[in-house]
């Protein structure tokens, strides 16, 4: 079989083959135009110019396209950032939450979009990244920004819109803005470590308790607290608790479930982490509370509830209308004032101690009053693993100054 013939187009021109697959024809003749092709992406692609200089460096991004096989880089910012926000982007079991999904999605929209999403992926240059970050107005929300743009530019760079991994490498710049003051941690304790002065003791929670009192289903609220307390139930887990998931006589809470408020919203979803896990109460609580008591009967109050239709899921804990909790509405017009008056929080918002508190006194009580293991505690609460309880809560310098003292005696 004979080779088939060349064009006459071409029959004698010089060719020269580049890496990657890009062929260059030279100029013929004065006044002739240097030209190139390659395939990119199963097409034909090519490209010319008056002079080799000229040709050369317009292939600079078409041989840096090619050999990082990143086809994307020729889309604009806003759609990788639309590939980045995609939830297929992300096997099934690994997809992000509701809440995580909308804070990136705000974060996208307020600090990304604006730099990058009129502008090409391949002409994305640090200079923008930095600018996206310095857009923060503090440090906390520059270091969320970070994150986000960390994340942003590896996906990118997995689906071939971007090449560069050191776009990720920027960090918030204060310039003329104020500072917030350094952080002084404890010298070889973990980041995880939960100051005692950051846990309400069990005559503070009881203070808690009696200002809920004070207000619209107060004694429910109250039990709401106490629940909380000693029971390691997050706000999320405890506001969307049903009469179906307690037992009263083992006094066992089933936690398959959580609640979440995003966009003005609520939905319900796996607990964090999507781990469900069973956690107990006590009887009465270390200021005497008796919550088990207070419990059972809230349930029976409950299901009476849930049976005349005003209380259609069953909730413990239901709102006025018998609905979810709104952790907005709730923290505005209940936990508030009652902060004020168990003097938890001053008047500006300001004080040690959250809703959130009260998962560190169940977390305590149960490793030093109760005298459980740190297994069974990361159990009970759904930390991640062991060592998380004894970070918090243990930490890794307790005991050093009495060996210390001990051996110099």
């Amino acid at each position: 079989m004979t080779a088939p013939a060349m064009p006459a187009r071409i029959l004698g021109r010089p060719v020269i083959e580049m890496d990657c697959g890009i062929t260059v024809y030279p100029a013929r003749f004065d006044g002739d135009r240097w030209r190139a092709t390659w395939y990119e992406n199963g097409r034909r692609r090519q490209c010319e110019a008056r002079t080799e200089e000229w040709l050369a460096a317009r292939l600079m991004k078409v041989t840096e396209r090619l050999a990082a096989d990143a086809f994307n880089m020729e889309r604009m910012g806003r759609e990788l950032i639309a590939h980045y926000l995609d939830p297929d982007r992300l096997p099934v079991d690994r997809r992000w939450s509701r809440r995580h999904a909308d804070t990136q999605r705000r974060l996208c929209d307020r600090f990304a979009v604006p730099v990058i999403g009129g502008i090409l992926c391949q002409d994305i240059k640090t200079s923008h990244v930095q600018q996206i970050v310095n857009a923060a107005p503090t440090a906390g929300e520059g270091a969320r920004v970070q994150g986000m743009i960390s994340a942003l530019v590896t996906a990118a760079i997995a689906a071939g819109f971007l090449v560069n991994s050191r776009l990720k490498d920027v960090h918030w710049q204060p310039r003329d803005r104020p500072l917030p003051a350094p952080k002084v941690t404890v010298a070889r304790e973990s980041p995880l470590w939960v100051d005692p002065a950051e846990i309400p003791a069990a005559d503070d929670v009881a203070r808690l308790g009696k200002a809920l009192t004070a207000g619209l289903n107060g004694e429910r609220y109250e039990l709401m607290a106490n629940t909380a307390a000693y029971s390691g139930l997050r706000w999320g887990e405890i506001a969307a608790v049903t009469v179906h998931q307690v037992d009263p006589a083992a006094r066992v809470i089933d936690v398959d479930r959580k609640v979440v408020e995003v966009a003005g919203h609520l939905y319900i979803e796996p607990p964090k982490g999507r781990k469900r896990r069973k956690t107990i109460y006590p009887r009465f609580t270390p200021s005497g509370y008796p919550l088990a008591e207070r419990l059972a009967a809230r349930i029976h109050s409950a299901l009476a509830e849930q049976e005349a239709g005003n209380n259609p899921l069953g909730l413990i804990f239901p709102s006025p209308k018998g609905k979810h909790l709104r952790s907005s509405n709730f923290c505005r017009n209940v936990l508030r004032p009652a902060y004020l008056a168990a003097d938890w929080r001053d008047a500006a918002g300001g004080g040690r101690w959250t809703w959130h508190s009260l998962r560190h006194v169940f977390c305590t009580t149960a490793l030093f009053t109760w005298k459980l293991d740190a297994p069974d505690i990361s159990c009970i609460a759904g930390h991640a693993n062991v060592r998380t309880a004894l970070l918090m809560y243990v930490g890794s310098v307790a005991g050093v100054l009495d060996r210390a003292r001990d051996a110099t005696a």
